[in-house]
């Protein structure tokens, strides 16, 4: 999945004693980076909606990827996931859909 043209759908959980104030989710803004549990590359993400942040509670949201040159093939349906913001590990997720975009005008 070296193409950006899918939508990550997880469900996240953001960690209290790692940021201040929650993430707004929605805003299109907010731009962390993904590590699969067990790797080290950075999958870098920009999620563009999803339910309001309570701390250490799951919550759903969707994400695109923004890295043309990464491959993305590693977040499949069930991958679990880190939240990076720098070095810091903010929170934790779980893939539970992968949306595959169709091209304009095609079915």
């Amino acid at each position: 999945m070296s193409d950006l043209d899918f939508t990550i759908c997880c469900t996240v959980t953001f960690f209290t004693k790692k940021r201040r104030t929650p993430p707004n989710l929605n805003n299109g803004k907010y731009c962390p980076h993904l590590v699969v549990k067990g790797s080290d590359q950075l999958l870098g993400v920009n999620f563009i909606d999803g339910e309001d942040v309570i701390f250490n509670k799951p919550i759903r949201a969707n994400a695109l990827p923004v890295n043309e040159d990464i491959d993305y093939s590693a977040l499949q349906v069930g991958t679990e996931f880190l939240i990076m913001e720098s070095s810091a590990i903010v929170g934790e997720g779980v893939v539970k859909e992968i949306f595959q975009h169709k091209p304009h005008g095609k079915r």
